[in-house]
C-alpha cells in the first residue's frame, strides 16, 4: 500500500484527483494541502511515501517544497503534476531530486502508471517533459564537453553497447527510459560520425574503456 500527500490550490482538480486515486486499491491517501506550508507541515507530520505537488501554490512553490523536503525527509518522493512544460521549472525539479514531472494534460490513467512506477523505487517524466529535460540537459552538456567527445552518461551507454548490452538491459542498469538509451546512442553516433554499433564498439575498445579486437 502507497501512501500519498496531494498538494494543489485549485479545489477542483482536488477533488477530482482524490476521487480517481482513492478508487486504486493500491493507493491510500493520507491528506491534502491547498498552499506550499502545508504541504511541508503535512508531509513532515504524515510522512507519505509520494507527495504529488503542485508548482505554482500560496505561501510556497511546488520546487521550493521540493527543495525543503529534500533537506528534511529525503524519503518522500515528491512527483511535480503542473501545466508548465517549462524548461527552468524541468530542470529545477529533476535537479532538486524530484522522483517524477507529470504534466496536468495527462490521461489519468497515465498518472496511476506513473505513481506506480514511482512506488517501486523508478522515476517518471511526461514524454514532453523528457523531451524538454534531455534538450536542455544535452545543451548544458555541451558546453562542458567538446561536441566531438562522448559526455559521462554517454560513455556509461557506449561501454554497455560495447559489452553487447541491448537497449532495454541499458535502461535498466543506468535507470533510465529506452527512449533515452536510443537518443544517446543516436547522438554518439553523430559525434564520432559512424553509422552502425560495430563503429561504436571499435571507438570504445580503442578508448581502453573495454576489452576486445578491433576488426580490421
Amino acid at each position: 500500500m502507497t501512501t500519498l500527500l496531494l498538494a494543489d490550490d485549485h479545489v477542483l482538480l482536488q477533488d477530482g484527483l482524490m476521487e480517481r486515486l482513492s478508487k486504486q486499491p493500491q493507493f491510500t491517501i493520507i491528506g491534502a494541502a491547498s498552499d506550499g506550508e502545508s504541504a511541508i507541515e503535512q508531509s513532515l507530520a504524515l510522512g507519505p511515501d509520494i507527495l504529488l505537488t503542485d508548482i505554482s501554490m500560496p505561501k510556497k512553490t511546488g520546487l521550493e517544497v521540493l527543495s525543503e523536503l529534500r533537506e528534511k525527509a529525503p524519503e518522500i518522493k515528491v512527483v511535480i503534476l503542473s501545466m508548465h512544460n517549462n524548461k527552468e521549472y524541468i530542470v529545477s525539479a529533476f535537479r532538486g531530486g524530484a522522483k517524477g514531472y507529470v504534466l496536468k494534460d495527462v490521461s489519468s490513467q497515465e498518472l496511476v502508471q506513473a505513481l506506480d512506477i514511482i512506488a517501486g523505487g523508478g522515476s517518471y517524466f511526461s514524454a514532453g517533459v523528457s523531451e524538454t529535460l534531455m534538450e536542455s540537459m544535452s545543451q548544458m552538456e555541451n558546453k562542458e564537453h567538446d561536441d566531438n567527445i562522448p559526455t559521462p552518461r554517454e560513455k556509461d551507454v557506449l561501454i554497455l553497447i560495447a559489452n553487447g548490452a541491448c537497449n532495454k538491459t541499458i535502461a535498466r542498469e543506468l535507470n533510465i527510459s529506452v527512449r533515452t538509451v536510443e537518443t544517446h546512442r543516436l547522438r554518439v553516433k553523430k559525434k564520432l560520425g559512424v553509422t552502425s554499433t560495430a563503429g561504436l564498439v571499435k571507438y570504445a575498445i580503442e578508448q581502453g574503456w573495454v576489452k576486445g579486437e578491433i576488426e580490421h
